[in-house]
């Protein structure tokens, strides 16, 4: 969908009752503060971050180098310790509610599957989850599960028996994938090398979105969902590796000024305040892919 129907959707959505069955969904919501911010302090990397003028003087391994933009990984690349010390980030944030917090975000209404809105507004929320594992693990980020290679077309040996349970404020959630054959999931992404050579946003944009939803259904069960999905910690590295992809369009030459059409409220990725143009450039953003 373009952002023609942006409006009108989000007229009839205000009939939709909201996640928690209290009443009618608002269409516009209060903005919320970032996941990060809302451990600002309670953690020693948060703390350590404050204090880093003050330490200078350290001696520290590289990865407490807390200015440093983030780096994405091809999960592939993660050695044991690597994947050990996202996997206990993730479980953290399962236990203090955190990560809860962040599935039932998606679920409620924000038009963030709209051709448009799809990838500056999961942009935004791929920040969210990052800021709280870096405030628990500052070297740990979010990896990028790279489905366009024929080595990585099949659910992540190290992810196939993690499928945890997930408190949300509004419902618990047990992990389930059903997924299909490699087979099928290399016809879908065989896609992409097409999409990156087409010139304009808005037929690209539609594109990755085709894309996007088959691999949501080729892994199944939760990820089927959009109001379950981001309870699968592949979610996350399924979603970096489309930010990357789009990354990758966006930076070619030929795509410079080529950003999603979106104005006035359709801007805003509520329900935070970051508009459109605050997500065009992830360095920005403190990230990079590697």
């Amino acid at each position: 969908m373009n952002a023609k129907g942006t409006q009108a959707m989000k007229r009839d959505h205000a009939k939709i009752k909201s996640p928690n069955g209290s009443g009618p969904a608002e269409k516009h919501r209060p903005m919320r503060p970032d996941s990060g911010s809302m451990m600002k302090g309670s953690t020693f990397a948060e703390m350590f971050r404050f204090q880093i003028q003050d330490l200078r003087h350290l001696k520290l391994p590289p990865w407490l180098n807390l200015a440093l933009p983030t780096q994405r990984k091809d999960q592939a690349v993660l050695n044991a310790t690597e994947q050990g010390r996202f996997l206990c980030a993730i479980n953290t944030l399962i236990d203090n509610g955190t990560y809860g917090q962040l599935v039932d975000i998606h679920a409620e209404m924000h038009m963030q599957h709209t051709n448009d809105r799809l990838l500056p507004w999961h942009r935004v929320f791929l920040l969210q989850l990052e800021n709280a594992l870096r405030a628990l693990h500052p070297d740990v980020s979010i990896p990028y599960w790279d489905w366009t290679k024929a080595s990585e077309q099949a659910i992540p040996a190290w992810l196939t028996g993690v499928t945890p349970t997930v408190t949300t404020p509004t419902r618990t959630l047990v992990v389930t994938r059903a997924p299909k054959s490699s087979t099928d999931l290399a016809t879908i992404a065989s896609n992409m090398s097409t999409i990156l050579a087409m010139p304009d946003f808005g037929p690209f944009a539609a594109s990755v979105n085709g894309v996007h939803g088959a691999v949501h259904i080729w892994v199944g069960g939760t990820m089927a969902d959009a109001s379950t999905s981001p309870a699968d910690p592949i979610f996350w590295m399924h979603h970096a590796n489309l930010d990357r992809l789009w990354w990758q369009w966006h930076s070619m030459a030929s795509h410079a000024g080529k950003n999603p059409p979106l104005t006035g409220a359709d801007a805003v990725m509520d329900p935070w305040t970051y508009t459109e143009p605050d997500t065009r450039d992830i360095a920005t953003l403190g990230y990079s892919y590697v």
